[in-house]
């Protein structure tokens, strides 16, 4: 009989909602038992690097032991601030110390400035780019219902609908998603060390007009400044305009810097327990501290990557076989070049859901140039268990799965694992993250252990992994081409460059 329309009900609570109405509740002073710790133990598996279907390992075990010797010696310049890591003067390594140095009273007052400004609005928005954007966009997706803004305030934890923008140059996308936002008490954090960055910018100041038009005089109790602690553009600003502040600190850079004030703020106003964050943060320094390269994760994944660029490889695909895991990729996908990526060093970095790409990219990495490495991230626990139903006349052909109580839960793990085989198989060595469940804990441990990682790779490799001169060369075109006061000689250059050009358009 027709209905009203589907019953989803029937499948039981979403365990996922039920977690986001939970996390209000959470306290600054997380601390896991040890119960705790080992059931969410991150787990590296490379025995598809140092063995191969033809018998011959790509990577062999004690190549790797003797490349582990020189990445020991990387982890401990790290650690006494020592090595290729100034930029402008600042050793950059406040990354490695900052689990250590957060205080709860610190996590306190983050998540009580959250607390109290969530409260006052329907909707968020978080303005930054590249390290200011894409590791609270992560933690987020990665945390939270893949409709999160559709869901009632209730069921998303009495937290505020949340957005991000300042990451691209798009018209279309920003008066597509400003139209969300009609009619709504918008609060805004704008997150940029020197206030400048184009693209974060341009975006405060078109949401920056439209909060100060609706909200009068009270504008400022709706923006959150995130920015350098005593100079540039945004703290002036912030200071004249009278608008809270949060510090991004001299000794972090972007992609390092979620951890700090930069990612805190956000994602507490987002609802997450950003003290468990801390915890997972704390537990993977504390593991990754030991000399024993074969029982450090990071090590250990810094050396095969090194050693895959050194044996010819050029790009890592990162796979992951959820849609909310996907965005840690994304996250990688910035670490790891914008770290390693100089002089000609370095894995491209391409993140692919699978089983989605396994019908596209997927064949280039089967049969194409031998150029691959290949990650797993593996989400061993997901929220919610979705049963297979039977069908009486099984067309399909799938009651075999139904027949056996085999989950959606089965099938998708066997994303991994099948085209784990079959890729090595054709000769892509890979490895695997087994990461367990989706908390925030399992989230700080990944991050800190991909730090760590890209930090001693680009040590390795003889590099700074801690600039970008690249990211800087497109920023003085884009200022010169756009009329910038100060970059005028810049300009004529480029004009007198494309001026010898041998014009060629189909």
């Amino acid at each position: 009989m027709q209905g009203d329309g589907l019953d989803t009900a029937q499948l039981g609570p979403n365990k996922t909602i039920q977690n986001q109405r939970k996390r209000a509740t959470n306290s600054p002073g997380f601390r896991p038992d040890q119960n705790f710790i080992d059931d969410n133990r991150i787990e590296l598996d490379i025995t598809n690097i140092v063995n191969a279907a033809d018998g011959e390992s790509f990577i062999g075990e004690d190549e790797l032991s003797a490349i582990g010797l020189r990445a020991v010696e990387m982890k401990k310049l790290i650690e006494t601030k020592k090595g290729n890591c100034l930029d402008n003067g600042i050793p950059m390594l406040g990354w490695y110390t900052l689990p250590d140095e957060i205080t709860d009273e610190h996590v306190a007052e983050i998540i009580a400035a959250a607390r109290q400004f969530r409260n006052d609005v329907d909707a968020f928005v978080s303005l930054g780019i590249g390290g200011s954007y894409l590791g609270i966009e992560a933690t987020f997706k990665a945390l939270t219902h893949t409709h999160f803004n559709q869901l009632s305030r209730a069921d998303r934890g009495d937290v505020p609908e949340i957005y991000f923008m300042g990451q691209n140059l798009d018209p279309d996308f920003y008066r597509d998603s400003l139209d969300l936002l009609q009619g709504k008490r918008v609060g805004i954090n704008v997150i940029s060390k020197s206030g400048t960055t184009t693209e974060t910018a341009i975006a405060f100041r078109i949401l920056r007009q439209l909060v100060e038009k609706w909200a009068g005089q009270k504008a400022a109790d709706y923006i959150i400044a995130t920015t350098d602690k005593t100079r540039g553009a945004l703290r002036s600003l912030a200071e004249k305009k009278r608008y809270r502040t949060f510090v991004i600190p001299d000794n972090i850079g972007g992609r390092y810097s979620v951890l700090s004030d930069v990612g805190l703020f956000g994602l507490a106003v987002a609802g997450v327990d950003i003290a468990e964050f801390l915890a997972g943060f704390r537990t993977m320094k504390q593991r990754t501290t030991t000399d024993d390269f074969w029982k450090n994760p990071a090590l250990v994944h810094a050396a095969v990557r090194y050693l895959s660029f050194i044996k010819g490889k050029s790009i890592e695909v990162i796979a992951s076989n959820s849609t909310h895991l996907i965005h840690l990729a994304r996250w990688m996908e910035q670490l790891f070049p914008e770290s390693e990526g100089q002089r000609g060093n370095g894995l491209w970095v391409s993140p692919s859901l699978y089983s989605e790409k396994l019908h596209a990219n997927g064949q280039m990495v089967q049969d194409g140039p031998r150029i691959f490495i290949e990650t797993f991230l593996r989400l061993r626990r997901h929220d919610n268990e979705m049963p297979i139903p039977p069908d009486p006349e099984n067309l399909d052909g799938l009651n075999f799965l139904s027949d056996n109580r085999r989950s959606l839960n089965f099938v998708n793990d066997l994303v991994i694992d099948g085209p784990a085989y079959a890729h090595l198989e054709g000769g892509v060595p890979n490895m695997t993250i087994d990461f367990p469940a989706r908390n925030a804990y399992n989230i700080g441990q990944l991050y800190f252990m991909m730090e760590l990682s890209a930090a001693v790779s680009g040590y390795m490799a003889g590099i700074n992994p801690f600039i970008q001169p690249g990211v800087e060369a497109y920023k003085k075109a884009m200022f010169a081409l756009a009329g910038k006061p100060g970059f005028e000689e810049y300009r004529r250059t480029m004009e007198k460059s494309a001026a010898r050009l041998r014009k060629l358009k189909i």
